[in-house]
């Protein structure tokens, strides 16, 4: 996991449970769910390990839409490489992005395929809005590693994780094998 200051950002590694048992996230359309995934503490495809960092921009300008985080999972052989094609697959189909989660909480709205990092083994990146605070909603950047996923989170207002910064995590996860 990256930690220290890395392309206008820093990342500073968490302790602390990334979802609760309740973030059991479900999409409305079924040919969403892989999207779905990536907020939930169910995925079809369950990691072996987890980490993840906040990502803070560097001049402080979190309060204003900036940072996001990281979140780094490791799978069986095969199952990332399995989960990005479903990812890529569900970004294309997935027009009308609605899912709910047992915590409570519903969002709906478009979801659009962005360009592709161009880092790691393979990327896809998206962005969703909801209609619960028009024109805000997340960007997601995917980067697979071999068996490991980096999933990138920001605000579609704040700075875009530079692709730099992904290149590096890639370049981290490559030497630890």
């Amino acid at each position: 996991m990256l930690s220290g200051k890395h392309s206008g950002f820093e990342a500073t590694p968490q302790s602390e449970p990334l979802l609760e048992d309740v973030d059991v996230v479900t999409a409305a359309d079924p040919a969403c769910q892989p999207l779905a995934d990536l907020w939930s503490v169910t995925p079809r495809h369950e990691a072996t390990a987890t980490a993840w960092a906040a990502l803070a921009v560097e001049n402080g300008a979190a309060a204003a839409g900036g940072g996001g985080s990281v979140v780094l999972t490791s799978h069986p052989e095969g199952e990332a490489e399995a989960w990005m094609r479903e990812l890529k697959a569900a970004a294309a189909a997935c027009k009308d992005f609605e899912v709910s989660s047992q915590r409570g909480w519903k969002e709906r709205g478009p979801l659009t395929v962005l360009p592709s990092a161009g880092v790691g083994d393979d990327s896809v990146a998206f962005s969703a809005v909801g209609t619960r605070t028009p024109h805000k909603g997340q960007t997601m950047t995917v980067v697979r590693t071999s068996g490991s996923l980096a999933v990138y989170l920001t605000s579609t207002e704040g700075d875009p994780i530079p692709p730099a910064l992904m290149k590096r995590q890639h370049e981290q996860l490559r030497q630890a094998g």
